[in-house]
C-alpha cells in the first residue's frame, strides 16, 4: 500500500501532548467506583472538616494519580475552602521538603532558604490554614518511597497531628502505593497509625480492552483519522497489556506516530510500532531505574551483573550476592524483590531443588541496558549465609523457599 509523503509543514498530530503520561483525559474510562470512592473521603474537606485518609493501591499506570488530579481539580474550582496538594515523593523524599512543597503551594513561594527548619515552615501553613478556616488535603503520590529510615512516618504524624500546635488547621491524607504487596503501616509507629486510620481503594490492572479503549480515546482526538489502523493499534495494546503500565501504550502511540512522521507517510505501520517499543521501553525502563531508592538499585544491579555472567539466580543466591555489599535481612531483601517485580523490571517463578522449591529470578528484558550490573569481583558470592540472619530467615535461605 502507498501512501502520499507529508509535506514538510505538515503533521499527523491534532495535539501531541495528548500523549504525555501528565496530560488529564477528558473522559476517565474504567474507573468510576474508584472515583465515587475517593469523592466520599475528601467529601467532608468540602464542608470544613477533616477528609477521611486514604490509600489508593495498584501496580504503576492504573489511574490512581489521574483520579487524585482530577478530584483535585474540581476542588480547585469549586471552593477555596480546600488547599489540595499533589506531591510527587519520588521526587520530595524528606521531610522537609515535603513540608517546603505544602508551603509553597499555599503561599505561591517558596519558605526563606535561611533559618526556616522543617517545624517553622509548617507552622506556617498551620497557622495560616487556621486563620483562613481552610482544609489541607495532600496526596503522598507513590508514598512507599518516604518509608526507609522514618520519613514517612514523620510526615504523616506532623501533619495528622498539625492542629496540636496550630489549633483550628484542618489536615488529611490520601497516599497512592505503586506496590501492591507494601504494607505502609509497617513503617509507622502505633501512635501514627492510630490518628491515620486509612481506608483502601484498590485499583485493579487494566483489561486489553480497556487499554483498548483508552488509547482509542487519545488516538480520536490527539491525531487525525486514518493514522493508526487497526492492526497497529492492536500491537500497541498487546505491547501495553504485556508492560502492565497504560502509560507505555500512551508512549509507545506517540513515538509511532512520530517515527511515520518523519519517514513522510500518513499512516502508522507495524514497523513504526516495533521501532517505537524500542525507545518507549528504554525510556520507561531508565525512568524506573531512576526512580529505585539506593537498596532497590542495589538488589537490581547485582541480580543484572549476575544474569549477564550466567550465573545462577535462584533467590538464595542473589541474597547472598546482595547482603556481601550491603547487609540486609532477608526480609529486607524480598520486600525491594517484590517492589522490582511490581515494577515490571524482574520477573520471578518457582522451580524444584532437592526436595523443596526455590525462587527464580529474572531480569526482564532491557533491564541489564538500563542499571549497570555489579561486577563479579563485588557480588562477594561466597556461599555463606550472611551472619546477623534471623533463624526462621536462615531455614528459608537455606533452602532456597519464601
Amino acid at each position: 500500500m502507498t501512501h502520499r509523503p507529508l509535506m514538510a509543514d505538515q503533521t499527523l498530530f491534532r495535539d501531541p501532548d495528548l500523549f504525555e503520561a501528565d496530560s488529564l483525559p477528558e473522559v476517565f474510562n474504567h474507573r468510576d467506583t474508584q472515583l465515587e470512592d475517593l469523592a466520599f473521603a475528601l467529601r467532608p474537606a468540602l464542608r470544613g472538616s477533616r477528609p477521611l485518609n486514604t490509600v489508593l493501591r495498584g501496580t504503576p499506570g492504573t489511574g490512581k494519580t489521574t483520579a487524585v488530579r482530577l478530584l483535585f481539580a474540581e476542588i480547585e474550582e469549586t471552593t477555596r475552602r480546600v488547599v489540595p496538594v499533589l506531591v510527587s515523593c519520588q521526587a520530595e523524599r524528606t521531610a522537609h521538603a515535603v513540608f517546603t512543597r505544602l508551603f509553597t503551594s499555599l503561599f505561591g513561594h517558596p519558605p526563606p532558604t535561611h533559618g526556616a527548619s522543617s517545624q517553622r515552615v509548617l507552622s506556617g501553613v498551620g497557622h495560616t490554614l487556621a486563620g483562613r478556616g481552610a482544609v489541607l488535603v495532600v496526596c503522598l503520590d507513590d508514598a512507599n518511597y518516604l518509608a526507609p529510615k522514618g520519613v514517612l512516618n514523620d510526615v504523616l504524624a506532623r501533619i495528622l497531628r498539625l492542629h496540636e500546635s496550630c489549633p483550628g488547621a484542618r489536615t488529611g491524607v490520601v497516599m497512592t502505593d505503586s506496590s501492591p504487596d507494601t504494607d505502609l503501616s509497617r513503617a509507622l509507629d502505633p501512635a501514627t497509625r492510630s490518628v491515620l486510620q486509612a481506608s483502601e481503594i484498590l485499583f485493579p490492572p487494566y483489561t486489553a480492552e480497556e487499554v483498548r479503549g483508552i488509547l482509542a480515546d487519545r488516538l480520536r482526538a490527539g491525531v487525525y483519522p486514518g493514522v493508526v489502523p487497526p492492526a497497529a493499534l492492536d500491537l500497541v495494546v498487546g505491547r501495553t497489556v504485556a508492560c502492565g503500565d497504560s502509560r507505555v501504550g500512551l508512549r509507545l502511540l506517540k513515538e509511532a506516530v512520530l517515527h511515520a512522521e518523519r519517514a513522510g507517510r500518513t499512516a502508522v505501520e507495524a514497523a513504526d510500532v516495533e521501532a517505537a517499543f524500542a525507545v518507549a521501553r528504554h525510556a520507561r525502563l531508565a525512568a524506573g531505574v531512576e526512580a529505585l531508592a539506593p537498596l532497590e538499585r542495589t538488589v537490581l544491579s547485582v541480580l543484572a551483573g549476575m544474569a549477564e555472567r550466567g550465573e545462577e539466580t535462584t533467590s538464595g543466591r542473589v541474597y547472598e550476592a546482595v547482603s556481601a555489599i550491603e547487609p540486609m535481612s532477608y526480609t529486607m531483601f524480598f520486600e525491594r524483590l517484590k517492589r522490582l517485580e511490581a515494577l515490571h523490571l524482574v520477573a520471578t517463578r518457582q522451580r524444584k531443588k532437592g526436595q523443596g522449591r526455590t525462587r527464580e529470578i529474572m531480569v526482564r528484558e532491557g533491564v541489564g541496558d538500563a542499571v549497570a550490573p555489579v561486577p563479579a569481583a563485588s557480588s562477594g558470592t561466597s556461599g555463606k549465609c550472611p551472619a546477623g540472619v534471623a533463624d526462621d530467615e536462615k531455614r528459608r535461605y537455606e533452602t532456597g523457599q519464601e
